[in-house]
């Protein structure tokens, strides 16, 4: 079915049924797999950069959630070695769980974090950033904030191979932390 028809059959189904907002494009329903759906809650999350949205089936009544969240183009990554590489959060986030590692409440701080490096690298970098720059505004972030991650990411982004390499990032943290 082409997307012009499935826009009109929506139409259609909102003036007859009076069912209020129909999807046109919606998820297929994870329970029965029926195209249309009607959506009965709408809320923006607290950043602003997602919708989600409760929906019922049409077709079998079952209540599910959709995300829909902003696409962004994200520019090219230039590692150290000089290869290309397509920007992945995921390494980040990855990174900083090992670097959160047994801390409480991590998820949300993991996310405060990788949303500021992302808004920064947006602004300052539409097309290439070195990885260099990407680690740096991380530990950045971490510095102040997360003294112990801070010295955990630190620890496999600067290659650490002694225990003097550790006591030099901590008196140099020591230094910057306000008083």
């Amino acid at each position: 079915m082409d997307i012009g028809r499935t826009r009109k059959v929506c139409e259609i189904l909102t003036l007859i049924k009076g069912l209020g907002y129909v999807s046109c494009l919606s998820m297929k329903c994870p329970k029965c797999g029926h195209l249309y759906s009607k959506v009965t809650d709408t809320r923006i999350t607290a950043d602003m950069t997602s919708i989600r949205r409760r929906r019922v089936c049409l077709k079998c009544g079952h209540r599910f959630f959709t995300n829909e969240t902003l696409c962004v183009e994200y520019p090219v990554v230039i590692k150290r070695d000089g290869r290309k590489e397509e920007f992945d959060g995921e390494k980040i986030k990855a990174g900083l769980m090992k670097a959160f590692k047994k801390q409480s409440g991590i998820k949300e701080k993991i996310n405060n974090i990788l949303n500021g490096v992302l808004a920064e690298i947006i602004s300052k970098y539409p097309e290439k950033v070195p990885s260099e720059k990407i680690g740096d505004m991380i530990m950045d972030q971490l510095r102040t904030s997360e003294p112990v991650a801070y010295l955990r990411f630190a620890s496999v982004y600067k290659n650490f191979e002694t225990a003097k390499d550790f006591a030099l990032e901590f008196e140099q943290m020591l230094l910057d932390l306000p008083k």
